[in-house]
């Protein structure tokens, strides 16, 4: 049935934001670039939630969104901060090249994810996560300043790119059971995202990514306090 290609139509528009988005980087349109990985991002919740919905799931689809993941928020990303770099003064276009180190760590741990992943965990950063860091800091390329130096981009990638494929378990935000209780870190985060976004605009999100560890750090130390208070 058509209906049950919905969500691969939904997985593809995802991929194609991602070209677009380095057509327009490569034009010289940062937000433009920006947005589209935005949207990407809207098309990749989407997909998920619809095949979820129509009872679609496959592993083509499964396929699929690796594939175009790969696309909108591994290289896309790259090229955002391959341009930022190479348009530092001081860095050559041999430094910015460094930025692409991003795009195999993505390649790497969406490899890893589609052969061993746990539903309620992810093992490293997200790669869609690392798509909204980029593209916040693209976003604001002409005013965030400091953050956006050479020396502080180059950290940044290094950063990031260890981040995708570390083995740091971090919190899942697929929503099963919408007790408090249950799904506090998701409704915390989210809050926290939204409050950040609410005062400083698109650089807000990327504040939130960078607070992504943070708080898995705390959400499974306290669950697992939890459990040996429960053992005990």
């Amino acid at each position: 049935m058509l209906v049950k290609k919905i969500p691969n139509i939904l997985t593809l528009c995802n991929l194609l934001c991602g070209c677009m988005s380095m057509t327009y980087a490569f034009g010289g349109h940062l937000r433009v670039a920006s947005c589209f990985i935005f949207l990407a991002a809207v098309f990749d919740f989407l997909d998920g939630l619809v095949a979820r919905w129509l009872d679609a799931r496959s592993p083509i689809g499964g396929q699929l969104d690796s594939l175009s993941d790969v696309v909108s928020f591994g290289v896309a990303p790259s090229v955002l901060a391959y341009l930022m770099l190479s348009s530092q003064p001081s860095w050559g276009h041999y430094w910015a090249c460094t930025a692409f180190v991003m795009a195999a760590a993505s390649a790497y741990r969406l490899a890893r994810f589609n052969i061993c992943h746990d539903e309620d965990s992810f093992r490293g950063m997200p790669v869609p996560a690392n798509g909204i860091f980029w593209a916040s800091l693209a976003f604001h390329a002409g005013n965030a300043g400091v953050f956006l130096k050479g020396g502080y981009l180059l950290a940044l990638v290094a950063v990031m790119s260890f981040l995708l494929v570390c083995n740091y378990r971090m919190f899942s935000f697929k929503i099963r059971n919408r007790s408090w209780q249950a799904q506090k870190v998701v409704y915390v985060f989210s809050g926290t995202a939204i409050v950040l976004f609410a005062l400083f605009g698109f650089l807000g999100l990327a504040g939130t990514v960078i607070l992504y560890p943070f708080f898995s750090w705390v959400h499974f130390q306290m669950e697992s306090r939890e459990t040996r208070k429960n053992i005990s």
